[in-house]
């Protein structure tokens, strides 16, 4: 690391990578990304600079250790993820950060959700460096590029909506402390299409029922509209939720171009992870871009 080189994935560290990404993804109806190679070398100096400087950063600075035109590019394009341990990092699989992405804990705008569940993401690359810390501590940084490469039309999906968890979820991918998401797809042709001017949230009301039909306690309801993949998100809370047993989520009120629509769908939850202290700590940055509006 003292001389700066990122070095390079093995194609098998990339391919689970991508291939995480894609079984996360046909989960919930999305189409499959491919993987763009060409970026690997910039997102192994964005992976060095965060490891080299000990944390993330979206805006590398020259008086960093590590510095590159590609670190600084990549690091603003891209989910940004770093795990520590007091051991070798070497052995934790390239894929946890995409499982980092997906419960995104203590992130409210649940920004790398959505850029991973986002409709229109086409293609990723990603790279990651690993090496010592003080105090006898290890670190991995890895870095997922999300923007470039997005898809244009995604009028293949039969589905007008992203939610999580959806289905039967595993138990290593959904956290009871943190939020449940759905966001509505207004537009099939155009991702800028699916902000605020098109979907609302402002009269929404979430209902969470059990097999029994018996209401559990929904809190925390929010919605963001950043520009994070799909610029429309609403998010809440749920208490009690317990392994194996079906759910259904109802959320009325929801206004869609301009029409006023009821979505509803089923969930069972394969087992809970609980939050439990951990050597292991692990935090998530989310990329700060939106998405910039197309004429």
């Amino acid at each position: 690391m003292a001389a700066c080189i990122g070095g390079s994935l093995q194609d098998s560290a990339k391919t689970a990578v991508l291939n995480k990404l894609n079984e996360v993804r046909a989960r919930h109806g999305l189409l499959p990304v491919s993987y763009d190679s060409s970026d690997d070398g910039a997102a192994a100096e964005a992976a060095l600079y965060m490891v080299a400087n000990k944390g993330l950063t979206h805006t590398p600075v020259s008086t960093g250790k590590c510095y590159s035109a590609n670190a600084v590019r990549l690091a603003g394009r891209s989910n940004l993820y770093m795990s520590y341990r007091s051991s070798e990092t070497r052995s934790m699989p390239s894929e946890d950060s995409v499982v980092g992405y997906l419960i995104d804990r203590n992130v409210s705008s649940l920004g790398h959700r959505r850029w991973i569940l986002s409709p229109f993401l086409g293609q990723v690359s990603f790279g990651r460096v690993d090496g010592p810390v003080d105090g006898g501590m290890y670190s991995m940084a890895s870095v997922l590029r999300v923007m470039g490469g997005e898809r244009s039309n995604v009028s293949a999906m039969t589905t007008d909506f992203v939610a999580y968890p959806h289905g039967n979820y595993p138990s290593a991918e959904f956290s009871t402390s943190e939020f449940l998401s759905f966001s509505a797809i207004a537009s099939k042709t155009s991702a800028s299409a699916n902000g605020s001017g098109q979907v609302s949230y402002a009269a929404a009301v979430v209902t969470v029922k059990n097999g029994s039909g018996q209401s559990l306690t929904v809190s925390g309801q929010t919605a963001n509209y950043q520009g994070y993949g799909l610029p429309n998100s609403l998010q809440w809370k749920v208490a009690g939720l317990q392994a194996n047993t079906a759910y259904t989520v109802t959320i009325s009120g929801v206004s869609v171009n301009g029409v006023t629509r009821q979505f509803q769908y089923p969930f069972r939850l394969q087992g809970l992870r609980q939050c439990t202290k951990k050597a292991t700590r692990r935090w998530p940055l989310l990329t700060e871009r939106l998405w910039i509006s197309r004429s």
